[in-house]
């Protein structure tokens, strides 16, 4: 053996060393006491960004809800170039009808009905109270016309019972049998119904009196010539109101057009046009004489002044479609009142005021 070999001795640890109990212990804390501070942080930027998605998909809902509103009520009440016609226009419709605002019984274009919470006031004729809207919500219905279509007459008309003709190759020229039409210029106009059976291949906007037309026209004399100064517009009456969405346990803002846009001829179908609307209230802005809004009530007290309504206030009770996004039911503050939920989802309210262009100057 060499003399510098040397042997190690007995008991003797080797340079790697173990982990003592204590060390063990106290490392196991810190990994558990990171894992958990990682854990919350995950949960909370997941949680926050749950929130603030669905707040920012009900910010979209409300802003459309309130858009499409907005259009409408810009444009109710729409009768040619001039914003209120002295004499009131020449009405060739059967008048009355329960789904479309003539100009015998509503000239101005706009009705309301303010949901009472058991029924609505004025009360919904039996038409629109099949539609079964929620009654904690106002409802509101608006003759506007649809655009772009506004077409000019190809030639004159050459008397006032004659039928109106416009081009057969003139853009934007959609009209279908059973559309109802608005003529005008900027001194008279007239409203009918079109039965000519394909006025977008002929041009002839034919407006006989009785069929199997809704409403049908109850007359063919517009009393006025018109010329090449006139347009034709096509009008509707859109219904909004508050029902349950086809989401469950979410309300939708509602829309019913009459006539059908897409065949003039069929039954209307309700579309579900803003999920999460949860209610409406609207009040309107009366004129006392100086064409501004002095004062807003609910549809219950309009009366008979439909008329002299300038001004139009939206509160919308807007929610997130989505449950389970807040920990606790949340009340929500709306049209000054406070409206408790059972549910975990957001509410918000928005309010916006909307003045009538065409009864306003």
């Amino acid at each position: 053996m060499n003399a510098h070999t040397t042997m190690p001795r007995a008991g003797l640890r080797s340079g790697h060393q173990g982990f003592t109990l204590v060390e063990m212990m106290v490392g196991l804390a810190v990994g558990l006491f990171v894992s958990l501070a990682a854990i919350s942080v995950f949960v909370s930027t997941r949680t926050l960004q749950t929130v603030s998605s669905a707040g920012t998909r009900m910010g979209e809902n409300s802003r459309l809800a309130m858009e499409l509103l907005h259009k409408d009520l810009r444009s109710g009440g729409f009768l040619g170039c001039k914003a209120t016609l002295s004499d009131p226009p020449v009405n060739l419709l059967v008048a009355g009808n329960p789904r479309f605002l003539d100009t015998v019984t509503d000239m101005p274009g706009i009705r309301g009905y303010h949901g009472t919470g058991t029924g609505f006031s004025p009360a919904l004729n039996a038409t629109l109270a099949a539609l079964t809207p929620n009654a904690n919500s106002d409802f509101i219905s608006i003759r506007v016309p649809i655009e772009p279509l506004s077409l000019g007459l190809s030639t004159p008309m050459t008397s006032s019972s004659g039928a109106p003709q416009v081009g057969v190759s003139t853009a934007g020229n959609t009209i279908q049998s059973g559309a109802i039409l608005l003529i005008a210029n900027c001194k008279a106009a007239a409203m009918f119904q079109v039965t000519e059976a394909s006025p977008a291949t002929t041009g002839n906007l034919l407006h006989a009196v009785g069929g199997t037309f809704n409403p049908g026209n109850a007359g063919d004399d517009f009393v006025q010539v018109f010329r090449g100064d006139s347009a034709v517009y096509r009008l509707q009456t859109n219904h909004y109101y508050i029902a349950p969405g086809t989401h469950a346990g979410t309300n939708s803002m509602w829309r019913l057009a009459f006539p059908n846009p897409t065949d003039p001829t069929a039954a209307p179908v309700p579309e579900e046009v803003v999920q999460g609307i949860d209610r409406m209230v609207i009040s309107y802005g009366l004129d006392k004489g100086d064409l501004t809004a002095n004062r807003y009530v609910t549809a219950d007290n309009v009366g008979t002044a439909w008329g002299g309504v300038v001004a139009v206030r939206l509160q919308l009770l807007s929610t997130t479609v989505n449950d389970g996004v807040t920990l606790t039911p949340q009340a929500a503050s709306f049209a000054g009142g406070t409206v408790s939920s059972t549910d975990h989802r957001l509410r918000t309210q928005v309010t916006e005021v909307v003045t009538l262009r065409n009864n306003s100057p």
